[in-house]
């Protein structure tokens, strides 16, 4: 897939925060649809005013989650967990888009070599189910408010590519 110029990695202090706050915002109330969260969340989702991204994300709450694959851009995460479990995450990166990041879910439970006793395998087999289903709500309620995530640009990007070929009538 070709990027276009408007797409792709961007600057850390192009991300917009409110964004980010609206992000986190839609976040929660899918994860804990009840309006309670533990109070761990309300401290992570609790952040310094007037600093430039590169300075608040530098420090908790945020993690840096790994690299954009052939970029030098860093990824972020938030973990805010949901009523179950507590380190999914809300993950973040710089993207040349208007609002200067890009929106995901990691479920933060594919976890390699895990020892699970007979007893316990379909349990956590339901546990990823249901944070599987989580991510997608939370991603879907991003798109209906208008958020950028990942599949709104793919989406975006196949739809122009599509119209670039088509023939004119």
């Amino acid at each position: 897939m070709e990027a276009n110029p408007d797409s792709g990695p961007a600057d850390v202090d192009a991300m917009r925060l409110d964004v980010l706050r609206r992000a986190v915002e839609v976040y929660l109330k899918v994860a804990y649809p009840s309006g309670d969260y533990p109070e761990s969340v309300r401290r992570r989702t609790t952040w310094a005013e007037g600093l430039a991204p590169h300075e608040l994300l530098a420090k908790p709450p945020f993690e840096r989650a790994g690299k954009t694959p052939g970029a030098q851009s860093p990824i972020f995460a938030l973990r805010l967990g949901n009523l179950r479990y507590p380190h999914m995450k809300l993950q973040f990166q710089p993207w040349n888009n208007a609002e200067g990041l890009m929106l995901s879910v990691n479920t933060h439970d594919q976890v390699a070599g895990l020892d699970l006793a007979a007893a316990d395998v379909d349990a956590f087999k339901h546990l990823q189910a249901e944070n599987q289903h989580l991510k997608e709500a939370i991603e879907q309620a991003w798109e209906a408010d208008g958020l950028p995530t990942f599949l709104n640009f793919l989406r975006t990007y196949i739809e122009s590519r599509t119209e670039a070929e088509e023939p004119a009538e």
